[in-house]
C-alpha cells in the first residue's frame, strides 16, 4: 500500500512584513494524499492561520489527543462529526439537569478533539476531528470518515507541533517562550492525571485503583500511549460502570495466567496482514466478513458444516473459561497481551453465556479480537455501556456471524429447498439454518437477509417478522 496517512501541509503566508511571515500560514489537511480539510479534495484550497494557535492547541490538548478514546457521554455515534445529534436525541429524553451536565462535557470534549476550534476569529469552518481508536486515529470531516495508524498520526502531529516551535523560537521576540517550554514538555504529567486519562476513569476512581495496586499509573505520555497494559484497557471498556463492578472486572483478568500461543499468533499476523493489505479502507463489517473468510480458507472449514468454535479456539491456544461472575450484563470477555491470555471469560450468568447456541456466538465474536485488535483484545464495548467508537465491535460481529454461517452457504440452504418467499417458507429455511450450522435464530436471519441482499434479493420485511431484533 502507498498510503501516506496524515499530513499537515502549512506554507508560507503572503509576505506582509516580517513578523507576519513568521506567525502566518496556510494550512490544509490530507489523509493518504487526499484534501480532507478545509475543503474535501481541493489541496489547493488552504486557510490562513496563526500558527502559534495550533501550537497552542497541540499543547494544551495533546493528553486527550494521544490517550482518550471514548466519548463523554453514554453515546456511541458511527462517527464523530454524529456525536452532538445523537446527544441531543438523548437529551429529549433525560432531566434537564441531565442534559446541561453533559453538554458541558460535550462542549469539553469538541474543544480538544475538533481542531477547527483552534483558529479564533474564523466562523463557519468545517469540523476536522481527531479521536484516537485504538492503534487508529479517526479523522472526520466534510469529506468523510476515515482512519490512519496511530502511531503514524502522532508522527506527523509531534513532526508539525516542532516545526512551529522551532520556527517561533527563531523570533527576536520572547513571548512564545512559555509555549514552546509547554511544548517541549508535553510528555510529562502526573501519573494519576494520566491514568484517568487513558482509562477514561474520573480522577477520584483512577487514584483508587492506582493507591491499591489495581491498576498501575504511567509515568509518561508516550507509556500510556503504548496501550499494552489489559488492566488499564479493561478499566476504559468498562469506565462507564460503577467502581465495584470495574474491580470487579478487572479481578476477573487478573485469573487469565499468561501463556504462550504460537498457533493464534501467526494466524493473527495472516489475518490482520490480509486484512490491512486487501480490506483497509472498507467499512469495519466488510472487514470482519472478508477476516472470517480468510480464517475459514486457513483453517480449511467446510462451507456446509457447523463450525467447532470451542475446538478451534483451544487448537489456537486460546484458553476459555466458563464462569459465573458479575455484573450479568458481562457476556464475555476477551484478553491477551504482555501479562495476561489469551483466554476468553464465558460468563455463564448472562444470557448469551448461560445458553449453547448464543455462547458459540459470543466465542466467535471473542476470537475476532484476538485475531485482529493488536494482542490486547478486550471486547466488552457495548455490553458495558462503554463509549468507545463502535468500530470494532461491528467488525466482531460481522466476523462472528461470517464465521459460524457464512452468507452464501445460508443462500444456498435457500435455493435447496425452493427460494421460497412467504413467511411459512422462509421459517422453515431459517430452522434450517439454526440446526445444520447449530446458531441462533438471530444469526441465521440475519445471515439469511445479508446473503439474499448480496443477490439483490430483499426479503427484510418477512424476516423481520421472524427475528425482529437481530
Amino acid at each position: 500500500m502507498n498510503a501516506t496517512g496524515l499530513k499537515f501541509l502549512i506554507r508560507p503566508a503572503s509576505p506582509v512584513g516580517e513578523e507576519i511571515l513568521l506567525t502566518s500560514g496556510r494550512i490544509s489537511v490530507l489523509v493518504d494524499d487526499h484534501c480532507v480539510w478545509p475543503a474535501a479534495d481541493a489541496e489547493d484550497v488552504s486557510l490562513d492561520i496563526q500558527i502559534d494557535d495550533l501550537l497552542s492547541h497541540l499543547t494544551e490538548f495533546w493528553k486527550p489527543l494521544m490517550l482518550r478514546q471514548t466519548y463523554p457521554i453514554p453515546v456511541s455515534p458511527y462517527r464523530p462529526m454524529q456525536l452532538r445529534a445523537k446527544a441531543e436525541d438523548r437529551w429529549e429524553k433525560t432531566p434537564p439537569e441531565v442534559a446541561e451536565r453533559e453538554d458541558e462535557q460535550l462542549c469539553a470534549f469538541e474543544e480538544a478533539h475538533d481542531l477547527s476550534r483552534c483558529f479564533a476569529g474564523y466562523f463557519g469552518l468545517q469540523p476536522l476531528w481527531l479521536l484516537r481508536a485504538g492503534e487508529r486515529m479517526i479523522v472526520d470531516s466534510s469529506a468523510g470518515f476515515r482512519t490512519v495508524p496511530f502511531a503514524q498520526a502522532s508522527v506527523e502531529l509531534t513532526r508539525v507541533g516542532d516545526e512551529i516551535a522551532d520556527r517561533l523560537a527563531d523570533s527576536r521576540d520572547r513571548k512564545w517562550t512559555k509555549l514552546i517550554e509547554r511544548w517541549r514538555t508535553r510528555d510529562q504529567g502526573d501519573p494519576t492525571t494520566l491514568l484517568a486519562w487513558t482509562t477514561s476513569l474520573d480522577r477520584d476512581t483512577a487514584s483508587s485503583l492506582a493507591k491499591d495496586g489495581t491498576l498501575s499509573a504511567p509515568n509518561s505520555v508516550k507509556e500510556a500511549a503504548n496501550d499494552n497494559d489489559e488492566l488499564r484497557i479493561a478499566a476504559r471498556m468498562a469506565s462507564a460502570l460503577p467502581p465495584a463492578q470495574i474491580r470487579e472486572i478487572l479481578s476477573v483478568i487478573r485469573t487469565f495466567e499468561k501463556q504462550n500461543a504460537p498457533a493464534l499468533y501467526r494466524l493473527s499476523d495472516h489475518v490482520c496482514r490480509h486484512v490491512d493489505d486487501h480490506f483497509a479502507f472498507k467499512r469495519a463489517h466488510e472487514q470482519g466478513e472478508a477476516a472470517a473468510r480468510f480464517v475459514r480458507e486457513q483453517l480449511n472449514l467446510p462451507t456446509q458444516l457447523p463450525v467447532d468454535i470451542e475446538a478451534i479456539m483451544k487448537s489456537l491456544g486460546i484458553k476459555i473459561v466458563p464462569r459465573k461472575v458479575k455484573p450479568t450484563n458481562l457476556d464475555a470477555l476477551a484478553v491477551s497481551g504482555m501479562h495476561f491470555g489469551p483466554a476468553v471469560l464465558l460468563n455463564l450468568e448472562s444470557n448469551h453465556g448461560g445458553r449453547r447456541k448464543a455462547a458459540r456466538i459470543t466465542l466467535a465474536h471473542e476470537l475476532c479480537h484476538l485475531l485482529l485488535d493488536h494482542g490486547h483484545a478486550l471486547s466488552a464495548i457495548e455490553i458495558l455501556n462503554s463509549r468507545m467508537p463502535p468500530d470494532i465491535e461491528r467488525r466482531a460481529k460481522s466476523f462472528a456471524g461470517e464465521i459460524m454461517l457464512p452468507s452464501n452457504a445460508a443462500v444456498e440452504t435457500w435455493r435447496h429447498e425452493g427460494s421460497p418467499r412467504s413467511l411459512e417458507g422462509l421459517k422453515g429455511v431459517v430452522k434450517t439454518l439454526e440446526t445444520d450450522f447449530d446458531v441462533t435464530r438471530s444469526v441465521a436471519t440475519w445471515k439469511l437477509e445479508h446473503g439474499l441482499s448480496q443477490q439483490g434479493i430483499d426479503l427484510s420485511v418477512l424476516l423481520d417478522a421472524i427475528a425482529p431484533y437481530r
